[in-house]
């Protein structure tokens, strides 16, 4: 048996809708109080697994999530909350099962097989929902263990499925959804990425809140130069400008393709520390920190390894669709992330295919547009529950092609003579 990682569920976010117009009239989210039993799903998984009681602290504590969010878009606008009659929640497949009361364990266990897919529609009182009393909470239906409630909410937001055009879908994160598809057909899969552009497993890495750097680019003279969240101090490196330190270190040959530092080049900012080789973004007397802040040997090859298994995800897809690059008509990349990657540098590292930046596409934080479609519309309900149904899920782990896939992604950008050629012919690089 395998066990696999998931998504990392640290915030709750909602938004307060007018039923009558479908006007937002507030958001706000809270982190979420599950966290205090493991920062990841599967470490509360492990935590609830046997115990019908820990089971029901965590169903608890994500409800007193909910209902927080709830409190302040009510204050908001000045509303009362019980004069809430609906309510639409997505989530991941775990958080889908902890938020209705139902044990996730064999979600983290291959072959990761949900207990419920379809959608649910449950009274409010009996989940504990602040709103009316007998208003409606509708749960959105999954399509497998990890592609859950918030990826089919992607996908209505999209409107991949109602488009005769190709596209490819990702919703970048510690697990990254990848679809493939259009109104004929969808493929998925989800990818293992980890949480490096997420802020993990990278020495410097943060989220993207104030001071994380959030673009950045090298000069030839190895000069780096950066913006920051909010204009503060640097204090770290968000998940955007990770991509764009690998993109520019690897276009001034600072690491080549296997993402090893050259040691033959001469700056004070490529230096050995204890934990091996590194090289200084910002010096601590700029930075927020008063540390300086650098990128690490091994924070590149974590990195490398993020990058990899997202495009894996996309070579395989696309694979099992016998669809060439060039027959892609989109690429949209869901999610507050993907709103701030510099497409150039996504491509240059081999994080996404190399498809025509104009038909690269950000579409923001689908999950919550998608839910927020189910909210008003009936119809929008009823494709979900098809899509639960018609959507193609392809298990990357047991694809006998997956491990060479991601081995030759780990290469930047590919192994793939081709590939590299093309790009370093971009750059022109030899």
């Amino acid at each position: 048996m395998g066990v696999r990682r998931a998504r990392v569920s640290l915030k709750i976010v909602g938004c307060l809708v007018d039923l009558a117009t479908g006007k937002t009239l507030s958001m706000g989210f809270v982190e979420n109080p599950q966290i205090i039993h493991g920062e990841d799903v599967v470490s509360r998984i492990t935590f609830s697994a046997n115990h019908a009681d820990k089971l029901q602290t965590l169903q608890r504590l994500l409800v007193e999530g909910i209902n927080s969010v709830l409190s302040y878009n009510c204050a908001q606008v000045g509303v009362h909350p019980k004069d809430v009659y609906e309510v639409t929640v997505v989530g991941n497949t775990a958080m889908h099962h902890f938020f209705l009361g139902i044990n996730p364990k064999y979600v983290a266990i291959s072959p990761f097989t949900p207990a419920l897919k379809r959608s649910m529609n449950v009274k409010a009182k009996e989940l504990g929902i602040n709103i009316c009393p007998e208003g409606n909470v509708h749960v959105l239906p999954i399509i497998a263990g990890f592609v859950g409630a918030d990826a089919v909410a992607d996908l209505l937001a999209s409107g991949i499925h109602e488009s005769e055009e190709l596209s490819l879908l990702l919703d970048i994160g510690t697990n990254t959804e990848v679809f493939v598809g259009n109104s004929e057909d969808i493929l998925s899969c989800s990818c293992a990425s980890g949480p490096a552009f997420e802020g993990g497993n990278v020495k410097h890495g943060m989220k993207a809140v104030t001071g994380a750097i959030e673009r950045l680019s090298i000069t030839s003279d190895y000069e780096v130069e950066y913006t920051t969240i909010d204009n503060e101090a640097p204090r770290g490196l968000c998940g955007s400008a990770m991509i764009d330190v690998l993109a520019e270190l690897f276009k001034l040959g600072v690491i080549n393709k296997r993402g090893r530092f050259n040691t033959n080049i001469k700056t004070s900012r490529l230096r050995r520390a204890n934990d091996g080789l590194e090289f200084v973004l910002v010096w601590k007397k700029q930075s927020g920190t008063g540390l300086d802040i650098t990128i690490t040997q091994k924070d590149i090859g974590n990195l490398q390894l993020a990058k990899a298994a997202i495009f894996a995800g996309c070579s395989i897809l696309m694979n099992k669709k016998n669809v060439e690059l060039e027959e892609i008509d989109g690429l949209l990349v869901a999610g507050s992330f993907g709103n701030y990657i510099n497409p150039e540098n996504a491509k240059l590292i081999g994080l996404v295919p190399d498809v025509p930046t104009e038909k690269i596409r950000f579409v923001g934080n689908t999950a919550l547009s998608g839910a927020k479609m189910s909210l008003i519309s009936e119809d929008a309900r009823e494709a979900a529950e098809e899509l639960s149904r018609k959507v193609r899920y392809i298990e990357l782990a047991s694809d006998p092609e997956f491990h060479k896939e991601f081995a030759d992604a780990t290469f930047i950008p590919h192994k793939d003579i081709n590939r590299l050629a093309r790009t370093l012919k971009k750059l022109k690089l030899k």
